[in-house]
């Protein structure tokens, strides 16, 4: 039975930042390092380079536990999908199962096994953005949507707030107000402008290349999503397509600090500072704050308790 599993992020265009912006490359890292896997215990979380490596440290003994480890490395990526909304930074990223190891000695970080190669190859593999979870993963999924991919991989829906407002509305937009009075879908304004990037990029960017990406990543939600999708098409991506005019107002206006925020997040670092040839200032980070990341199963009413896992990890 699978007892490791490990969530691979590549980041995107990694290559043309370091040689063309590496302010950008010190953005990357601190956002990174406010991934929210590394408050989490029951894993370990390794970047080097443009690579994200995350995996339980503990082995699951049963399927409770494969079931609780799949979800929240599926959380780790939506929540990287999240922060990196409006930053034109995006990742590929598989989710697999398999023998994992990572150890340290006096002088050297060790890790290897076959997941991590099964990941390398099959992410390299994959023209879209967005997370890709393995068969063996797929099983123990309980929270997220997926689309087949190939026989090995499915795509993974991280957008799901847009899920909550499809499921609430079957399809017909705009939403009738009383649809919307609970609020049931706040980080919306983060997932339309999500779908406006990548849809003006599968068209506008100069490598034929990159926007194939785009358009896997887009052809993926059109096919869930249709009727959202026209809609937010014949308006411009307006929120207007989706409800009343003012039904997110306030969540758009956190949506663009958190933008800013994470925007200015690697100014001060010391990456920044020797890039710009200013001395550190104890990497200072600015002022600003953002509107705190919330798992979308803990803003979804209707989701099911986070399970425990079997035993204290």
């Amino acid at each position: 039975m699978t007892d490791r599993f490990l969530l691979y992020i590549d980041i995107l265009g990694f290559s043309e930042m370091t040689r063309k912006d590496p302010r950008k490359v010190a953005r990357v890292y601190s956002i990174l390092n406010q991934l929210n896997s590394h408050h989490n215990e029951s894993f370990k979380t390794i970047v080097f380079s443009d690579t994200v490596l995350v995996y339980n440290v503990m082995p699951a003994d049963s399927d409770r536990d494969r079931e609780y480890y799949v979800w929240y490395l599926t959380e780790f990526a939506e929540h990287l999908h999240h922060m990196l909304t409006g930053q034109d930074i995006y990742f590929r990223a598989a989710l697999v199962a398999g023998d994992f190891f990572h150890y340290r000695l006096e002088n050297v970080e060790c890790f290897f096994g076959g997941a991590l190669i099964d990941a390398y190859n099959a992410e390299k593999d994959i023209p879209s953005l967005g997370l890709f979870m393995d068969s063996a993963c797929a099983g123990y999924n309980q929270y997220f949507r997926l689309a087949p991919f190939n026989d090995k991989f499915s795509f993974v829906y991280l957008n799901r707030h847009l899920e909550y407002l499809n499921q609430r509305c079957q399809g017909k937009f705009p939403a009738l107000p009383d649809l919307l009075a609970d609020s049931p879908a706040p980080f919306l304004p983060w997932q339309v402008r999500f779908l406006k990037d990548i849809h003006t990029l599968m068209r506008n960017h100069p490598s034929p290349h990159v926007r194939t990406k785009f358009l896997t990543a887009w052809d993926f939600h059109y096919k869930r999503y249709p009727e959202m999708l026209q809609a937010l098409l014949s308006h411009g991506f307006s929120l207007k397509a989706l409800g009343y005019p003012t039904a997110w107002n306030e969540e758009v206006d956190r949506m663009e600090k958190d933008i800013k925020y994470y925007k200015r997040i690697g100014s001060g670092t010391d990456l920044s500072m020797t890039i710009s040839g200013k001395k550190s200032k104890n990497s200072k980070l600015p002022v600003i704050q953002s509107h705190k990341y919330t798992s979308t199963s803990a803003t979804d009413p209707n989701a099911p308790k986070r399970p425990p896992p079997s035993r204290k990890l």
